[in-house]
């Protein structure tokens, strides 16, 4: 079985998915809250180490946080709810100390973070090109 597949399968991301659905359901100001940690998050590790796999990271998490912001704010609401709920999931799941590989763990431990954010950047790819064309 692939990293990826056994993140998805796992009960972190589970957590994470219903996390995600609750926010959207019931709460705005959680949803902005996720996004300035998920930022807060990645700006710190894009200080602390010059890697390749945090500054994918980096590009991707500012991406979808602008994309999402958009989406709460009234300025884009071309997203489908499956889209927001997985896209809000993955962010939660990057933000939570606790998931599939222990962040603490010297250049494996973002892995999984890397693995799901690449997933949902790859699946949601139709609707960040749609964002990106109205933005222009």
């Amino acid at each position: 079985m692939k990293l990826l597949d056994r993140v998805l399968e796992s009960s972190f991301f589970k957590e994470a998915l219903e996390k995600g659905e609750v926010l959207l359901k019931n709460d705005k100001i959680g949803i902005l809250k996720l996004l300035k940690v998920s930022l807060q998050k990645v700006a710190e590790l894009a200080s602390q180490k010059n890697m390749t796999v945090v500054n994918l990271l980096n590009y991707y998490v500012l991406l979808l946080s602008e994309l999402v912001k958009a989406y709460v704010q009234g300025s884009y609401r071309k997203l489908p709810t499956k889209t927001l709920i997985k896209i809000l999931a993955v962010l939660a799941y990057f933000v939570s100390p606790f998931d599939f590989i222990p962040d603490v763990l010297p250049l494996i431990g973002f892995t999984d973070d890397l693995a799901l954010i690449l997933w949902v950047v790859k699946s949601v790819k139709t609707e960040l090109d749609e964002f990106a064309k109205q933005r222009i």
